[in-house]
């Protein structure tokens, strides 16, 4: 996943002017293996390798198989304050994890609702991901 080409990670920082992260799941933990950061100077920074708790923050969710009517999961200030994200799996052809895609930012522009607001464009980007990475056109 992490050679996955980028254009749609980059095409939703663009679409949100938000920060991108894609995370997986390394046992207890989820790993950030891709990011791309909003221009703005105040925004949210994952490195890539960054090691993350599972139980904090939407990719986490995400990643432990919690599901939404929308396919998008949302938190605010949880896993720092001031911080909201948006995510959505990565599924593979029989429908588990494989990876999450999440937007992240400041409250302060996002809302408190940050799903609302962004989650079909998160949603659409992990399709266009797992596509990707399943070599398919189309899921």
């Amino acid at each position: 996943l992490a050679e996955v080409d980028r254009q749609e990670m980059e095409e939703l920082r663009e679409a949100t002017g938000e920060s991108v992260q894609l995370y997986v799941r390394d046992g207890d933990e989820r790993v950030c293996v891709a990011a791309i950061e909003s221009s703005h100077g105040l925004r949210t920074i994952v490195a890539v390798g960054a090691v993350l708790p599972m139980d904090r923050g939407s990719a986490g969710r995400a990643l432990s198989g919690e599901r939404t009517r929308g396919g998008w999961i949302e938190t605010v200030g949880e896993r720092e304050a001031g911080v909201v994200s948006v995510s959505a799996p990565v599924h593979d052809h029989d429908g588990r994890v494989l990876a999450a895609v999440s937007v992240s930012g400041p409250i302060g522009r996002l809302g408190r609702s940050p799903g609302r607001r962004y989650g079909s464009e998160v949603v659409a980007a992990a399709e266009a991901v797992a596509r990707a990475a399943l070599g398919q056109s189309a899921m």
